[in-house]
């Protein structure tokens, strides 16, 4: 999931953009959630940082969803059962990418009171977030804005993407940036931008990405599951054909770099030297 990457980076500067309190030292927890010993139940959670004696839970949602509330409280109940999480105060936001407001609490008489935090990303202030590399990403859903001053506020990231010193940084940071601007821009204004910040529709492959993000964003959950669940096939197909996991998952990472939407496909049918080799040329 491509939110998941921007928070990884560095999930302190997350919080700060976002006034969220993060771990110290916090590290990525699982996501996929059971009751511990019954199994009875499973879901995948979008991102859980665990602390010495915090949890964190972000859900990344491309739209507001009006049953969050529940969902919400299905996942408070999955991870106060979780041993990594036995103990730990929990707390949990839900990030809304694009339009709408979704409930925060439920408030059930006699005896059910239960909220949690809900951050619109067009609520953010966006110099703020375009302070840093890291965040400036964040500034390309932030405030109401026409399309020319959208398109001027997309070229201004790019180029702040582009001029991080690291290239796999500054890769992540540039498909990040088109992954948002598919939620809220028009796929032609995404190619003038493109065009202005110096990335020519013959020579770069960013545009391809941000056509294929394009193409389906109207689907539903897009940002929150598409990305991730064709990157999890890949993973799963890989490894049934005798890939060890932590390589299949940077292979998953590199097909997904290169095209998503056919991710999947390559992983079960490409030569497994060639899809090896992928890994030298990151």
């Amino acid at each position: 999931m491509v939110t998941k990457r921007l928070v990884n980076a560095d999930p302190d500067l997350f919080g700060e953009v976002f006034g969220i309190a993060v771990p110290v030292e916090a590290k990525v927890g699982a996501t996929e959630l059971n009751l511990a010993q019954i199994h009875a139940d499973r879901r995948n959670a979008d991102l859980v940082l665990s602390g010495d004696n915090q949890v964190l839970h972000l859900e990344f949602q491309r739209r507001a969803d009006p049953s969050m509330a529940d969902r919400m409280l299905i996942y408070r109940g999955l991870l106060r059962v979780e041993p990594a999480c036995a103990g730990k105060r929990i707390q949990q936001h839900v990030i809304v990418l694009g339009e709408g407001r979704s409930p925060s609490r439920i408030d059930e008489p006699p005896d059910l009171v239960f909220a949690f935090e809900t951050h619109y990303v067009r609520d953010l202030d966006p110099a703020r977030a375009l302070a840093q590399p890291l965040t400036a990403p964040w500034a390309m859903l932030a405030g109401t804005l026409d399309r020319k001053e959208r398109e001027a506020r997309l070229i201004q990231i790019l180029r702040t993407a582009s001029s991080v010193d690291s290239k796999s940084l500054s890769r992540d940071l540039t498909r990040i940036t088109l992954a948002f601007a598919a939620i809220v821009m028009k796929r032609e204004d995404i190619k003038g931008a493109l065009r202005e910040a110096g990335m020519t529709i013959d020579n770069n492959s960013e545009l391809t990405w941000a056509d294929e993000l394009h193409a389906e964003g109207h689907a539903e959950g897009l940002i929150e599951g598409r990305l991730q669940g064709a990157h999890d096939d890949a993973v799963r197909l890989l490894v049934h054909r005798g890939v060890d996991e932590q390589q299949a998952k940077l292979i998953a990472d590199a097909l997904i770099r290169q095209a998503p939407l056919t991710a999947a496909e390559r992983a079960a049918f490409d030569d497994p030297d060639e899809l090896i080799g992928l890994l030298t040329e990151r």
